[in-house]
């Protein structure tokens, strides 16, 4: 789901923790838990969400048209919570659910009369049961072909027909075609296949919400297909144990193009997506997830991996992410069940070329853009065996993340990559916090902070040493340009269309297997991983071609008044403004004497040994020689600018500017 950076210096730290304290209630500053429904035209996204018993649900309106949420027995309504029964665009308000129990609820607008049909959800809360299959034929697993295949459109007009008419084990095969539809799957164990991946199409039209969605349905297979202009996702699996991608496309989609979420024991394999401006592939909140991607293409996209909250067995491999804004981006957030994302494996992917300005993004999604892999708020995590090269910012970076509570990443261990070329530090270690993050044995031209292979190595030394504050004063930066609305985003409704993909080869074809047991049967994959193939072919073109340094002073990408406003002064002027108060301080003294010489008293090792205090006490003394003048422009003019970044990032992370589209 949504990406969100970041921190600044500890005293800003300190000032934000202090003000959402004494600011916000204890229930708004994120001690109850939460989720997100977003209310879309016209659906509920998504449709079933679990929550603990005792959180609630943040309902947000990123739709269009006016929606609410009114549940089925009349127990509740938005109408009570936000105060009107219409909710507009970029409205929100918070559902609380004390009790455990299923809980369906309707939009009065947009669903029948009796709730049972059009924009419908269901709340699971705590440990509740809930089954949606009204067929309890249909809800039994089958980890076999049943030996029905029931074609489309040969025996069935739509996918749709052959979805509902179907069993456990049968395969659905689709014959060349655009279908206009959106297919929802509640029957488990299918194998739904297109008889040609290229040519095999369900066209959103830009009016449906998603190309195939599985709800709560484990075991489904989709093969072999393409999904285009959804207004939500092209393919999405939710709520469902089992589950498998392969020979997939999707491209300009509305929110992902391939997608898992609460979903665990899956792979995303042999795919590719693009024109997202979210994410291109997404796992999210799944722990552990048992799940792994595996030789896929995400390009053109905001992300081309995000994975939130995700965690435990989840494996990136030998995939390609290229021509994002950001390539690879595990990350945790309060916004989803199960933080903070942990101890998930990056190995032999190539990264590449994430810097597009030009691809589709939400509003939060473009600071991220120019880096390889960012690991935002993550623990324990491997990124090992990767290239990584030509990135505007970073290559590969460890960074803090902030939601409704600030998430340090923690002992990631970045081993054996080649980086190279990245406009402000190939590996990067973010401050003011870091704690346990190692770097061993990777080729690199510069890090930052410096020498970190060495300073901050797995085996040997572990250098107490914090984080680079200018990435994280640079990142801020866009952070602030973003949620005020500077940018400007590309629609997903134009991006380029991609080129044909590889077909399913003619063996698989014969093969007919839900999706049954499928982390350990692809196992295997984490050991032969290998990087791919095009990868000594793109990096000997982009060496022969680049003309681009590694230099720590350049400003983030992308170069705006505000990015050089906060990489100067945010990141620049506390040092000048401790070389200035030390300075005078150290001046007037020597003045008072008149002998030349300064004496080692009390006051001056106070300068030398209590920054920025021990300056202050000395040139608001009475025996102080300089002038009110210019004491207060060189102590209260340092303060003022350095209060105008804080005045920013206070409106940055508090301002309610609508939702993220």
């Amino acid at each position: 789901m949504k990406l969100y950076f970041l921190l600044t210096t500890k005293f800003l730290l300190f000032i934000l923790l202090t003000c959402t304290a004494a600011c916000k209630s204890e229930e708004e500053s994120g001690n109850v838990p939460f989720v997100h429904v977003k209310m879309t035209d016209n659906m509920f996204y998504p449709p079933v969400i679990r929550t603990p018993k005792g959180s609630k649900i943040r309902f947000v309106n990123e739709g269009n048209n006016p929606h609410n949420a009114v549940a089925l027995d009349k127990s509740w309504t938005t109408e009570t919570t936000y105060g009107q029964a219409a909710m507009f665009r970029g409205a929100q308000t918070d559902v609380y659910y004390p009790e455990e129990g299923a809980f369906p609820y309707f939009c009065t607008f947009h669903a029948s009369p009796d709730g049972k049909i059009g924009m419908t959800g269901v709340a699971v809360v705590g440990n509740a049961v809930y089954n949606s299959q009204t067929n309890a034929s249909k809800s039994k697993i089958s980890k076999t072909w049943s030996g029905v295949t029931r074609k489309v459109p040969g025996q069935y007009p739509t996918i749709q027909n052959a979805v509902d008419a179907a069993l456990p084990g049968d395969l659905i095969l689709i014959a060349k075609g655009i279908y206009k539809e959106e297919v929802v799957v509640t029957t488990p164990s299918l194998v739904i296949r297109g008889e040609d991946r290229a040519e095999t199409i369900i066209d959103g039209e830009f009016l449906r919400g998603n190309g195939i969605m599985v709800v709560g349905a484990d075991g489904v297979a989709v093969e072999n297909l393409t999904a285009r202009n959804a207004t939500l996702n092209g393919i999405y699996w939710t709520g469902v144990k089992g589950y498998r991608g392969s020979y997939l496309t999707a491209y300009n989609n509305g929110d992902y193009g391939l997608y898992a979420f609460d979903s665990v024991d899956g792979i995303l394999e042999h795919s590719f997506a693009s024109g997202s401006p979210d994410s291109g592939v997404y796992i999210g909140q799944c722990n552990p997830c048992k799940s792994i991607i595996y030789d896929v293409i995400s390009e053109n996209n905001a992300l081309g991996y995000s994975g939130t909250n995700s965690s435990g067995d989840l494996y990136l491999l030998s995939s390609v992410w290229r021509r994002n804004q950001l390539g690879i981006g595990p990350n945790t957030l309060d916004r989803e069940l199960l933080p903070p994302q942990k101890s998930i494996v990056v190995k032999k992917n190539l990264v590449y070329d994430n810097n597009n300005y030009n691809a589709p993004s939400k509003k939060l999604e473009v600071p991220s853009i120019g880096n390889g892999i960012g690991v935002l708020g993550g623990l324990e995590n491997l990124v090992e065996g990767n290239v990584v090269f030509n990135h505007k910012n970073y290559g590969i970076l460890v960074t803090p993340n902030i939601d409704e509570n600030i998430w340090i990443s923690n002992n990631n261990k970045i081993k054996n990559n080649i980086v190279l070329s990245s406009g402000r530090g190939d590996i990067t270690m973010s401050g003011p916090v870091s704690v346990g993050n190692c770097f061993e044995n990777n080729t690199i031209s510069q890090s930052s902070p410096p020498f970190l292979d060495t300073l901050q190595s797995c085996k040997g030394i572990r250098y107490p040493l914090t984080g680079d504050m200018s990435s994280t004063i640079g990142l801020l930066a866009l952070f602030v340009q973003a949620n005020m609305g500077d940018f400007e985003l590309a629609s997903y409704k134009n991006q380029p269309i991609p080129p044909k993909q590889l077909e399913m080869p003619k063996d698989l074809l014969t093969k007919i297997e839900p999706a049954h047991d499928v982390f350990e049967k692809n196992k295997y994959l984490i050991d032969i991983a290998e990087l791919p193939a095009i990868t000594k072919q793109e990096l000997a073109e982009f060496e022969k071609s680049s003309k681009f340094h590694t230099s720590a002073f350049r400003v983030h990408y992308p170069a705006t008044f505000k990015t050089w406003f906060f990489h100067i002064f945010g990141y620049l002027l506390p040092f000048g403004i401790f070389a200035s108060w030390t300075g005078l301080a150290l001046l007037d003294k020597l003045n008072r004497k008149g002998s030349g010489q300064l004496k080692a008293d009390a006051s001056f090792w106070g300068i030398l040994l209590l920054p920025f205090i021990g300056a202050l006490f000395v040139l608001f003394s009475k025996e102080s020689l300089v002038s009110k003048q210019v004491r207060n422009t060189v102590v209260f003019g340092g303060i003022g600018l350095f209060l105008s970044i804080l005045i920013m990032t206070i409106y940055a992370m508090f301002a309610v500017t609508g939702p993220a589209v």
